[in-house]
Protein backbone atom coordinates (compact mmCIF):
# COMPACT_ATOMS: atom_id res chain seq x y z
CA UNK A 1 0.00 0.00 0.00
CA UNK A 2 2.55 2.60 1.09
CA UNK A 3 6.04 2.33 -0.27
CA UNK A 4 9.22 3.87 1.03
CA UNK A 5 9.10 6.55 -1.69
CA UNK A 6 5.92 8.03 -0.22
CA UNK A 7 7.33 7.81 3.29
CA UNK A 8 10.53 9.54 2.15
CA UNK A 9 8.53 12.30 0.46
CA UNK A 10 6.53 12.86 3.65
CA UNK A 11 9.73 13.32 5.63
CA UNK A 12 11.19 15.54 2.89
CA UNK A 13 8.08 17.71 3.09
CA UNK A 14 8.71 18.24 6.80
CA UNK A 15 12.41 18.94 6.12
CA UNK A 16 11.53 21.68 3.62
CA UNK A 17 8.87 23.05 5.91
CA UNK A 18 11.45 23.42 8.69
CA UNK A 19 13.89 24.93 6.17
CA UNK A 20 11.32 27.60 5.22
CA UNK A 21 10.64 28.44 8.86
CA UNK A 22 14.37 28.54 9.61
CA UNK A 23 14.95 30.83 6.63
CA UNK A 24 12.20 33.18 7.79
CA UNK A 25 13.58 33.15 11.32
CA UNK A 26 17.07 33.95 10.01
CA UNK A 27 15.81 36.86 7.89
CA UNK A 28 13.71 38.25 10.76
CA UNK A 29 16.67 37.83 13.09
CA UNK A 30 18.83 39.90 10.76
CA UNK A 31 16.20 42.58 10.13
CA UNK A 32 14.42 42.85 13.48
CA UNK A 33 16.74 41.24 16.02
CA UNK A 34 17.40 37.87 17.56
CA UNK A 35 14.21 37.91 19.66
CA UNK A 36 12.08 38.29 16.56
CA UNK A 37 13.94 35.50 14.76
CA UNK A 38 13.67 33.13 17.70
CA UNK A 39 9.97 33.93 18.05
CA UNK A 40 9.37 33.09 14.39
CA UNK A 41 11.34 29.86 14.76
CA UNK A 42 9.37 28.77 17.81
CA UNK A 43 6.07 29.68 16.16
CA UNK A 44 6.96 27.66 13.06
CA UNK A 45 8.15 24.70 15.07
CA UNK A 46 4.82 24.68 16.89
CA UNK A 47 3.35 23.51 13.58
CA UNK A 48 6.29 21.44 12.28
CA UNK A 49 6.68 19.25 15.38
CA UNK A 50 3.09 17.95 15.28
CA UNK A 51 3.54 17.33 11.54
CA UNK A 52 6.58 15.18 12.27
CA UNK A 53 4.68 13.23 14.93
CA UNK A 54 1.78 12.84 12.49
CA UNK A 55 4.02 11.36 9.78
CA UNK A 56 5.64 8.98 12.26
CA UNK A 57 2.24 7.80 13.47
CA UNK A 58 0.71 7.37 10.02
CA UNK A 59 3.59 5.30 8.70
CA UNK A 60 3.77 2.87 11.64
CA UNK A 61 1.95 0.18 9.65
CA UNK A 62 2.98 0.27 6.01
CA UNK A 63 2.11 -3.17 4.67
CA UNK A 64 -0.82 -3.95 2.40
CA UNK A 65 -2.80 -5.70 5.14
CA UNK A 66 -2.66 -2.59 7.28
CA UNK A 67 -4.89 -0.46 5.00
CA UNK A 68 -7.65 -0.12 7.56
CA UNK A 69 -5.17 0.69 10.31
CA UNK A 70 -3.54 3.27 8.03
CA UNK A 71 -6.87 5.08 7.56
CA UNK A 72 -7.51 5.04 11.30
CA UNK A 73 -3.98 6.28 12.07
CA UNK A 74 -4.35 9.01 9.46
CA UNK A 75 -7.58 10.33 10.97
CA UNK A 76 -6.33 10.19 14.54
CA UNK A 77 -2.99 11.69 13.53
CA UNK A 78 -4.59 14.59 11.67
CA UNK A 79 -6.84 15.44 14.62
CA UNK A 80 -3.94 15.23 17.06
CA UNK A 81 -1.74 17.31 14.75
CA UNK A 82 -4.23 20.16 14.57
CA UNK A 83 -5.02 20.13 18.27
CA UNK A 84 -1.44 19.78 19.48
CA UNK A 85 -0.15 22.47 17.09
CA UNK A 86 -2.62 24.97 18.50
CA UNK A 87 -1.84 23.97 22.08
CA UNK A 88 1.92 24.20 21.54
CA UNK A 89 1.54 27.64 19.95
CA UNK A 90 -0.57 28.91 22.87
CA UNK A 91 1.93 27.51 25.38
CA UNK A 92 4.84 29.14 23.56
CA UNK A 93 3.13 32.53 23.49
CA UNK A 94 1.94 32.26 27.09
CA UNK A 95 5.05 30.91 28.82
CA UNK A 96 8.06 31.90 26.70
CA UNK A 97 9.36 35.43 26.15
CA UNK A 98 8.38 35.59 22.49
CA UNK A 99 7.06 38.35 20.29
CA UNK A 100 3.55 37.35 19.25
CA UNK A 101 3.54 38.67 15.68
CA UNK A 102 6.80 37.01 14.60
CA UNK A 103 5.71 33.79 16.32
CA UNK A 104 2.40 33.92 14.47
CA UNK A 105 4.31 34.69 11.26
CA UNK A 106 6.44 31.59 11.76
CA UNK A 107 3.37 29.47 12.42
CA UNK A 108 1.66 30.79 9.29
CA UNK A 109 4.84 30.33 7.24
CA UNK A 110 4.94 26.68 8.32
CA UNK A 111 1.33 26.17 7.22
CA UNK A 112 1.79 27.95 3.90
CA UNK A 113 5.13 26.22 3.37
CA UNK A 114 3.44 22.86 3.88
CA UNK A 115 0.91 23.59 1.13
CA UNK A 116 3.45 25.07 -1.29
CA UNK A 117 5.81 22.13 -0.86
CA UNK A 118 2.91 19.69 -1.25
CA UNK A 119 1.92 21.38 -4.51
CA UNK A 120 5.52 21.24 -5.77
CA UNK A 121 5.73 17.53 -4.98
CA UNK A 122 2.40 16.87 -6.72
CA UNK A 123 3.42 18.94 -9.75
CA UNK A 124 6.61 16.87 -10.07
CA UNK A 125 4.46 13.76 -10.07
CA UNK A 126 2.07 15.29 -12.62
CA UNK A 127 -0.89 15.11 -10.25
CA UNK A 128 -1.89 18.76 -9.86
CA UNK A 129 -5.45 19.34 -11.00
CA UNK A 130 -6.39 15.65 -11.25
Amino acid sequence: MINNSIKTKAYMLIFWQVAIVTGLAFILGLLQGVGSGCSALLGGLAYCLPNFIFVRRVFVNTNARAAKQFIINFGIGEALKLFSGAIIFVLIVKYLPVQVLPALGGYIAAIIGFWIISMVFMAREGRVGE
